[in-house]
This record gives C-alpha cells, structure tokens and sequence, in this order.
C-alpha cells in the first residue's frame, strides 16, 4: 500500500539498464579474422618494372680503432653521455628539410 513515484521508478530502472551493460566490448569486435586473405599468395605485377644494374654488396672493412675508450654499444654511449652530461640533448630527429622535429633529452 506505499504509494510509488513514476518518475523515480523509471529513473532507478534506467539505472538498472545502464548498471546491466557490459563494461567492455567483446574482444570479437577488435580483432578482425583475416586469416583466410593471408593464405592466398599475391601474385607479383607483371608491369612492375625489373631491378637493374649490379647487385651491390656489403663490404665490411677494418675497425676504426681511433679512440679506445669508446662505448661498446649505442646504449652504453648515451648512459655514459646521460650520466656526464644530465638533461643535455643526445638525440635529435630532423624533417626531410633539415628542421629539428623531436630532441631527446637524457638524464639520471
């Protein structure tokens, strides 16, 4: 015998719908199944132009040997460079026109 409010009734089941939605989407939605298309073997354009010239080689030649106290690796350089000389510049990326792009600034 309570008397009971439309308008709050239909507010609590509205949330019951939204509490009831899953949270995520199932994961069939993210993932496309191209299996079949990466069996097919594409067959080479018969019009694509053919390589010319001599096949070039990779020629490895004597090391350099300059300076001895070299790091052994890219990584081991900018550990030592970070640790010298902190939050200074080490790597920088440029555009097709020269123009810095990104700077990558290492520090410990």
């Amino acid at each position: 015998g309570v008397p009971v409010n439309s308008r709050v009734s239909s507010k609590i089941q509205q949330l019951l719908n939204t509490l009831k939605r899953p949270k995520r989407p199932p994961l069939k939605e993210f993932f496309v199944d191209d299996f079949e298309e990466l069996l097919e073997v594409q067959q080479p354009d018969p019009n694509q132009p053919k390589p010319e010239g001599n096949q070039v080689n990779v020629l490895k030649g004597e090391p350099l040997g300059v300076v001895t106290n070299w790091p052994p690796s890219l990584l081991a350089a900018l550990q030592r460079w970070g640790t010298t000389q902190s939050k200074a510049p080490c790597l920088t990326a440029l555009d097709t026109t020269g123009k810095a792009v990104y700077t990558l600034t290492y520090g410990t």
